[in-house]
């Protein structure tokens, strides 16, 4: 086991498209049919995975300067109903999620998420392949004031922890562990652009090498360690 305690065990902060899940399982063929349906040329594969990890309204945009025939909010639904389906059809985890998330949570760490994915779309990943209940909170973008470095604050402010993690796979896990004092893990099988991740802690070319990561470099923080002790002192004296 980690060396923590019930009180302040290590907090994982999870990213979840090009971390755990191979977003363009789902994304790519929802973009091709909608494109289809239009009869407009789908760009390469690779020119859709710089979308990935970006709030949904940043495809939306690129996809207004097409001139689809359409309105945004129904392009908008056209293209997240198409994911979803696509999602529960074929979408699929990178190798090995499911067992070290499941072991890394064993060894007593605090799982939770954060995402600039809307949280219809969180849920059914996590629902359709599987992982749902290794989490014990998540975060999704509700409006454009929730950054990922807002998000992440708010996991670590509300969760007792001695020490904290970011693991993400584009720039936004990197400003928002750097912002928040987490420890910063980049994913480097994702769809991170060149030296995208190059400031972070650690990084990992394959997310079954993460459990030996955190086993090796989580020992506790003190910083976090004196804030949650002082925290449950003051709970305790006014109980």
């Amino acid at each position: 086991m980690l060396a923590h305690d019930e009180e302040a065990p290590t907090l994982l902060i999870f990213d979840l498209d090009g971390t755990l899940y191979r977003t363009e399982t789902s994304f790519v063929p929802a973009v091709a049919r909608v494109l289809k349906a239009f009869s407009v040329r789908v760009p390469p594969d690779e020119e859709l995975y710089a979308f990935i990890g970006e709030p949904f309204d940043v495809f939306i945009e690129w996809l207004e300067q097409l001139r689809l025939p359409i309105h945004r909010d129904k392009l908008r639904e056209m293209l997240a109903e198409a994911e979803l389906r696509f999602v529960k059809q074929r979408g699929k985890l990178y190798p090995g999620v499911k067992d070290t998330l499941a072991r890394i949570r064993d060894q007593g760490c605090r799982l939770t998420l954060c995402t600039n994915a809307g949280e219809l779309y969180a849920k059914t990943v996590l629902s359709a392949c599987g992982i749902e209940n290794l989490f014990r909170a998540m975060c999704c973008r509700r409006t454009s004031a929730d950054t990922k470095a807002k998000m992440v604050a708010g996991l670590t402010k509300r969760t007792p922890h001695c020490r904290a993690y970011v693991i993400g796979d584009r720039y936004h896990d990197l400003l928002a562990g750097r912002k928040t004092g987490c420890t910063v893990i980049g994913t480097t099988y994702g769809y991170a652009q060149p030296g995208e991740l190059a400031a972070a802690d650690h990084v990992i070319s394959s997310f079954v090498d993460l459990l030996t990561l955190i086993l090796r470099t989580s020992q506790p923080d003190p910083h976090f360690v004196s804030k949650w002790a002082l925290g449950l002192s003051s709970r305790q004296s006014r109980s």
